[in-house]
């Protein structure tokens, strides 16, 4: 058995976000500046192997519970797992193979460098990467729309993480994709935009990072399922907003693109609690004229610069947040997989 690697790209939240857990639309960017890598190697056993993010070694026992209180036990163990049991159950893979068979023995280890908890989907790219990983590992074809959904049943059915279908669906196809994430979902619910239409655009981060989307969802799906009319209400405005966007791109209107950049988080605010922290960064853009709003659950903003000279608004931009103690990139988009 050879060797395999597999990736799997952080992703921006352009529109729509937080609605597509809810049967909302989005439109959303596969970010190249950041991914996620699962390795699987032949070995004597199988074993699963921590990332350097895993919570297994602190500075001390202090340190442990500061880890925990903040986080909880958001580790990528959990993840590989969920994803190992998914793909069982997909491809049927294990049921085919003798005991004896070397393909059931392997090392599945992982690395990232998306910042952790910040709303970039750290976590999803660890699952959908290691479901691309096991797929060629037994020679098994997902097509990205069954892909994604084993990634979202993997966290929100098998974990327990509230979690909606953007960030795995963007991650399964990659490229620049709009979505439409009412249920039932396939082929015909996602359409391929073209990255070259997009606007110059930014990212900025907390270096700190912030709490597991996990959490931050759980009020709002508890409002949805109730029926709460503000959040349905909301939900159908954000599909509209996502069309507007839609045709905004294809018509070359960056004014009216960075309007929405800002109505959509003054959506958000209705029925998503917002922490100080991401006022913050939505506050530097805004401050300078820009727009911004939450790449996902928080803890990060995509935003374009104020009218005007692009590259000279951004290096300003980009001054600003750093001094402010952010992070700041310019996205590099992902090509759509064939």
């Amino acid at each position: 058995m050879q060797p395999v690697v597999a990736t799997a790209h952080a992703r921006v939240g352009l529109l729509g976000n937080p609605s597509d857990g809810y049967g909302g639309k989005a439109i959303a960017l596969a970010l190249g500046n950041f991914r996620a890598r699962v390795h699987l190697t032949p070995a004597e056993r199988f074993e699963l192997i921590p990332g350097a993010s895993d919570g297994v070694t602190f500075a001390d026992a202090r340190a442990a519970v500061a880890d925990f209180a903040a986080t909880g036990c958001d580790d990528g163990l959990r993840l590989l797992r969920a994803a190992l049991h998914r793909f069982s159950g997909y491809a049927h893979a294990f049921e085919r193979l003798q005991p004896d068979d070397p393909r059931l023995r392997f090392r599945m280890a992982y690395e990232t460098d998306i910042p952790r908890q910040v709303g970039l989907a750290g976590s999803s790219a660890i699952v959908v990467a290691a479901l691309r990983g096991l797929a060629e590992w037994f020679d098994v074809a997902i097509p990205p729309v069954d892909l994604a959904e084993l990634a979202l049943a993997a966290e929100l059915e098998d974990l327990g993480i509230a979690a909606g279908a953007m960030d795995r669906v963007i991650q399964a196809h990659e490229g620049l994709l709009c979505m439409d994430l009412a249920e039932p979902r396939g082929p015909g619910s996602y359409e391929h935009l073209d990255p070259a239409a997009l606007p110059p655009l930014f990212v900025a981060w907390d270096l700190r990072g912030g709490q597991a989307s996990g959490r931050a969802h759980g009020t709002l799906r508890a409002r949805w399922l109730a029926g709460d009319p503000e959040v349905l209400a909301t939900i159908q405005a954000f599909r509209a907003l996502v069309d507007e966007g839609v045709a905004c791109l294809r018509d070359g209107d960056h004014a009216r693109f960075r309007a929405l950049l800002n109505e959509n988080f003054e959506m958000r605010t209705r029925i998503f609690a917002v922490s100080d922290r991401d006022r913050a960064l939505v506050a530097v853009a805004a401050g300078m004229g820009g727009a911004a709003k939450l790449c996902g659950s928080g803890g990060a903003v995509v935003g374009m610069a104020p009218p005007g000279e692009a590259a000279r608004g951004l290096a300003d931009l980009e001054r600003r947040y750093r001094e402010a103690g952010f992070g700041f990139l310019r996205p590099q988009p992902v090509p759509a997989r064939a």
